[in-house]
């Protein structure tokens, strides 16, 4: 099986989600790391979703929203992008990597096998398939 690679988008911040990301193992490269400090704060989200799709990167996010907003689920419908969503935004950094690690099987096994497109909200009891609006 290829090793998967993951991309946080700045929603799941800079250092905490992706550092401990790391050091359980995941390939990780962060918004900021890839398009540096400024770009990553003014890139529309159409355009981090294509690219690291394309990359062949799974995509993690906290915003569970770009299911409902018409130009982001079809930019991960066209892309045919694997994204795995927060179901909650009110989580500390390390409440949202905790939540993430602790469904690192589940997110694992889907990106193996499930090719996309999806959007998997990654909750507290595990992941929920969310329907794109697009």
């Amino acid at each position: 099986m290829a090793e998967l690679r993951f991309f946080t988008d700045r929603s799941l911040g800079d250092h905490h989600v992706p550092g401990a990301l790391r050091a359980a193992g995941w390939a990780v490269v962060s918004m900021r790391e890839r398009y540096g400090p400024i770009a990553a704060q003014q890139l529309a989200d159409i355009d981090w979703i294509h690219e690291a799709t394309g990359e062949g990167e799974v995509l993690l996010t906290g915003d569970k929203a770009i299911a409902k907003r018409p130009l982001e689920a079809r930019a991960v419908l066209a892309a045919g992008a694997r994204v795995f969503a927060l179901g909650s935004s009110q989580l500390t950094g390390a409440a949202k990597a905790g939540r993430l690690l602790g469904h690192e099987r589940a997110i694992f096994r889907r990106a193996h096998s499930q090719p996309g497109p999806y959007i998997a909200s990654v909750t507290g009891q595990g992941l929920q398939i969310l329907k794109l609006l697009g």
